[in-house]
């Protein structure tokens, strides 16, 4: 491959690597008139989303689940798959017995994300950054090297794949060093009119192609855009993640990202992320509209209950919780937090899950529900 991207180099080992050319795209990238709609559309779409955020009154309670939902979403793209209420389940350790092997994944996804959002107000997007996060996301793993840059080469390929055979082979170790300065440089330094939103698509473009861990390149190089997005002011709340877009479109999510190497196609590939920003943020809105309609129905519910207000924010917080959970976080007895969600099931707020005497555990269904459909009407 040889294109204004870079070029594969042929290696002293016999197989072919990929180059990357430093960005940004040269010759200086352009919009044409079909990329400058889909930018305003883009911007337009954010916007009202970043308008949405600031008129809930409890974004941060919205915020934790938009996080689960994209760590599932992101997850699944590279074949890691679980259900919300699993990952509820392990969080609030609501349910007996074993755990689907991939929710431990997903879990550490959530914090990842959650320590990246933490730290960017204060931090550049730097490799270090980018280094802590993968320990994190790939905590318990010690054959994908958490928290640390791979050292010997890589590929991307099916099965019994290797470096002569693969679909894609990123660059050696030194040049994958350089290609990450510049990255460094370009998302923290780069002086440039060029908007938010085609600099993060480039980044997410040149990571992937750099191709820096072991394992988790897909899902850093996506958290990486939300981080971006937040870092640039887009959005004041984590509440758009573009994971269901690529998972719905993962042929030609993989075919945009090697026109982009094989042929320069910088243009193509920008559209494309910016139509998924588009149709993301126009979710990600009807959304936050179900939610305030919600919560203010929920807080009337719930205000003439002792301790309601309180626990209602709890369930925001672990939607899937039982008597123990309360007792943990609200430091109630342990008959007071059986009377306060046998009230809550008698309002409707929450529903008993297991049919049980003892151990019972409770279910914040509508709010659950509203979440899941933001992704499950579009993937039917």
């Amino acid at each position: 491959m040889q294109s204004s991207a870079g070029r594969t180099q042929e290696l002293a080992e016999g197989y072919l690597a990929f180059l990357p050319t430093p960005l940004p795209p040269h010759p200086e990238f352009v919009l044409d008139q079909e990329g400058v709609r889909a930018l305003t559309e883009a911007e337009y779409h954010l916007g009202q989303l970043a308008r949405m955020a600031k008129s809930i009154p409890n974004p941060d309670l919205f915020v934790g689940m938009y996080v689960r939902r994209e760590a599932i979403l992101s997850s699944q793209i590279e074949n890691i798959v679980c259900s919300l209420d699993e990952v509820l389940e392990y969080e609030a350790d609501a349910a007996a017995g074993g755990h689907n092997k991939d929710v431990a994944q997903v879990v550490n996804y959530v914090h990842a994300v959650n320590e990246g959002l933490r730290r960017i107000p204060d931090e550049k997007l730097s490799a270090a950054l980018l280094k802590d996060l993968h320990g994190i996301l790939l905590a318990g793993r010690e054959a994908a090297n958490p928290g640390a840059f791979r050292t010997r080469q890589n590929w991307v390929g099916r099965k019994g794949s290797n470096e002569a055979t693969a679909d894609f082979v990123p660059p050696p170790e030194p040049q994958m060093l350089q290609s990450l300065g510049n990255l460094e440089y370009f998302i923290n330094e780069y002086q440039h009119p060029m908007p938010a939103l085609v600099r993060c698509a480039l980044v997410h473009a040149q990571f992937e192609t750099i191709h820096p861990f072991v394992d988790g390149n897909g899902r850093i190089g996506r958290l990486l855009i939300a981080l971006m997005l937040c870092q640039s002011k887009k959005l004041e709340q984590p509440l758009l993640y573009l994971s269901l877009y690529l998972l719905e479109n993962r042929p030609e999510y993989y075919a945009r990202l090697m026109d982009v190497r094989s042929k320069g196609d910088w243009l193509g590939w920008v559209k494309f992320m910016l139509l998924g920003i588009e149709i993301t943020a126009k979710d990600a809105v009807a959304v936050s509209e179900k939610l305030e309609n919600f919560d203010a129905e929920m807080q009337a519910r719930a205000r003439g209950e002792p301790g309601g207000v309180e626990l209602l924010r709890l369930l925001y917080r672990y939607p899937i919780i039982g008597a123990r959970g309360l007792r943990k976080h609200l430091k109630m007895a342990p008959g007071t937090a059986i009377a306060r969600l046998v009230n809550f099931a008698k309002l409707g707020i929450v529903r008993e899950i297991t049919g049980q005497k003892r151990g019972r555990v409770y279910r914040f269904d509508r709010y659950i529900e509203i979440l899941e459909a933001g992704w499950t009407e579009r993937k039917t």
